[in-house]
């Protein structure tokens, strides 16, 4: 079985990055005729419905924190099939810069 991972991205960003990666990694069966454009444009719009959910409406998640996903998924019949049992998604929430440049400023003087 497949599985699509878009690597780590922000979060702003992962639904172009979804709908991309899963035509990329679908190419081989699309030019088989396997699978038709539409059928994988429609499996990446219900996977990111599911996302938005999840990752918005849920998580409230920032749109610059970074995200990575990645699910595992079958294709049967011409369709393509989440497995969401396998759905995963990290969270890497993004720092105030003044926090990290403070972190910075006391490590190195302790240093001197």
């Amino acid at each position: 079985m497949p599985t699509l991972n878009i690597g780590t991205i922000i979060a702003g960003a992962y639904a172009d990055k979804v709908r991309r990666t899963l035509f990329a990694i679908t190419k081989s069966l699309q030019e088989t005729g396997q699978l038709k454009n539409e059928d994988v444009a429609y499996a990446a719009a219900l996977l990111n419905q599911t996302l938005y959910k999840i990752i918005v409406e849920k998580l409230k998640c920032d749109k610059g924190d970074v995200v990575r996903i990645m699910i595992d998924f079958d294709v049967k019949d011409g369709k393509i099939e989440w497995r969401y049992d396998t759905l995963k998604i990290e969270w890497y929430v993004k720092k105030d810069q003044s926090i990290v440049d403070q972190a910075i400023k006391e490590v190195l003087e302790t240093q001197k």
